[in-house]
């Protein structure tokens, strides 16, 4: 069953059916979001916890990554297969939100939820669908944190996919280390032409990207690339995480999708279906 939002209010509480308990705290989590909430970057032996979460994230290995995440005030809870590993909103530490399965084939991320919204629902529908595919998303609002003087995206400490000093950026590193490959969720508001803007950001162009972009034409969507004056600054190519991608020699689909898309309950799970089967072709 996808996921339904049945009401997209300006601010305040989206309704979501379908998908698992795991999800519905998580879209809750997102909608409780605020934009001048506290932030900080981790520090002293947080940097080593979140070293031995991702590692233990990487192997699949639930009782690890709960032992680890604890010293960094990440809730545990688990249902069936899932484990959810939680910051608490309105924490200074609102770093991330991971839902681990099974040992992780793929990544998909979603960097700034509520500010992007309804990424986190394209996102868990993807999870939804794979125990191989890993749920990665960051724990605050893009601006949490940031000084009043901030005027650039890497002025704002959770701002992740601009920060590798983030919690979410350090676990992406490692996992992308290990190989794995990451599919990360943004949105645009509504431009003449396109539904979604495709591109590897700096990382190379792979058989991935080749495969998320048939896919998501025969779904219907009009999908936008490279350097066209319509969607320049969607390409994400000075994305934190794709540049690790790059080093590593791992696969970086940077995917950028419209607001009619996203508040389209169909479209996102075509959207969902359309990655499910692209990890398939690769």
């Amino acid at each position: 069953m996808p996921f339904a939002v049945i009401a997209w209010p300006a601010a305040g509480r989206v309704v979501v059916v379908g998908g698992s308990e795991v999800s519905r705290r998580i879209t809750r989590l997102v909608w409780d979001m605020r934009r001048d909430g506290p932030y900080r970057a981790p520090r002293g032996s947080e940097l080593a916890a979140l070293d031995a979460l991702a590692d233990a994230v990487a192997r699949g290995d639930h009782a690890a990554a709960t032992e680890a995440g604890a010293p960094l005030g990440l809730a545990a809870t688990r249902e069936g297969d899932r484990l959810l590993l939680l910051s608490g909103n309105g924490d200074e530490r609102a770093w991330l939100a991971i839902v681990l399965r099974a040992v992780p084939r793929a990544v998909v991320e979603v960097p700034h939820p509520n500010a992007d919204l309804a990424t986190e629902l394209v996102g868990l529908a993807l999870a939804e669908r794979r125990p191989d595919v890993l749920y990665l998303q960051a724990g605050a609002h893009r601006i949490a944190g940031a000084p009043p003087e901030a005027r650039d995206r890497v002025d704002c400490p959770a701002d992740v996919s601009s920060r590798d000093d983030a919690p979410f950026s350090r676990v992406a590193d490692v996992l992308v280390r290990r190989g794995l490959p990451q599919i990360q969720l943004h949105g645009f508001a509504d431009r003449d032409g396109v539904d979604v803007v495709l591109s590897p950001g700096a990382a190379p162009e792979g058989a991935l990207l080749t495969a998320v972009r048939e896919r998501l034409a025969d779904a219907g969507e009009r999908v936008g690339e490279g350097d066209d004056e319509r969607w320049s600054d969607l390409l994400g190519r000075r994305n934190v995480q794709g540049r690790a991608a790059a080093r590593a020699g791992t696969a970086f689909v940077h995917l950028e999708l419209s607001r009619s898309l996203r508040r389209d309950a169909d479209r996102r799970d075509a959207v969902a279906a359309a990655l499910d089967k692209a990890l398939d072709a690769t």
